[in-house]
């Protein structure tokens, strides 16, 4: 569906496009500007990098999960880029480190967070850049007998600015480690909108599938 921006603009232009090339133009560049500010809202994400759904088999300080986080790039206009680039906001991981004598299964989870002012801005430089055009007429005329020609010229070059990338920041929060245990018998454990579900486990091994929440 289209944004109430696009809404907006689009029942007159077809009316106005008739009223001369500077009512096109305005309305073109309106558009455009529209089209840039984007419709859709910073989302933040998280993703799994192991398989979701299948089988894994972990050793002794080996990941059980890792959930990276993100946000959508921010833009000009406070809204999402449209291209769709992303921004890291740090991840959280689970690893396996054995079993207790009482059958308690140990993980431990870390948690890092980055702080970050990073926009479309800070990664790319602005640009505006200006064309050239010429326009040339020509025409003959006749007067008492007589003809002659006429010829006019007309040019406007163009010219570019470039400005440089705004500077950003990334602070790291420092991670604390977290221990988890698990008793005999609690086979799953949420953690950032997954599920990890014990099949089997091994004073060495852990057999575990992750769903999402």
């Amino acid at each position: 569906m289209p944004c109430a921006a696009q809404r907006r603009v689009r029942l007159p232009i077809h009316h106005l496009t008739s009223q001369g090339p500077l009512v096109r133009i305005v309305l073109t560049s309106f558009v455009l500007l529209s089209a840039l500010a984007g419709c859709a809202s910073i989302k933040h994400t998280s993703n799994a990098q192991q398989p979701v759904g299948q089988t894994v088999l972990a050793g002794v300080g080996d990941v059980v999960l890792r959930v990276d986080r993100q946000r959508d790039l921010e833009n000009f206009f406070g809204k999402a880029t449209i291209s769709g680039r992303k921004t890291n906001e740090g991840y959280s991981e689970l690893r396996f480190a054995g079993v207790e004598r009482t059958g308690e299964v140990v993980l431990y989870r870390k948690d890092m967070r980055i702080i970050t002012n990073e926009t479309t801005m800070s990664r790319s430089p602005l640009s505006t850049i200006f064309g050239s055009s010429t326009t040339s007429m020509s025409g003959a005329y006749t007067n008492y007998g007589g003809t002659g020609t006429i010829n006019a010229n007309a040019q406007t070059n163009y010219s570019s600015t470039i400005i440089a990338p705004t500077n950003d920041f990334h602070v790291v929060v420092p991670a604390e480690t977290i221990p988890v245990r698990l008793a005999p018998g609690e086979t799953r454990f949420p953690m950032e909108g997954y599920i990890i579900e014990i099949v089997k486990v091994t004073p060495n091994s852990l057999e575990y599938r992750v769903t999402k929440q």
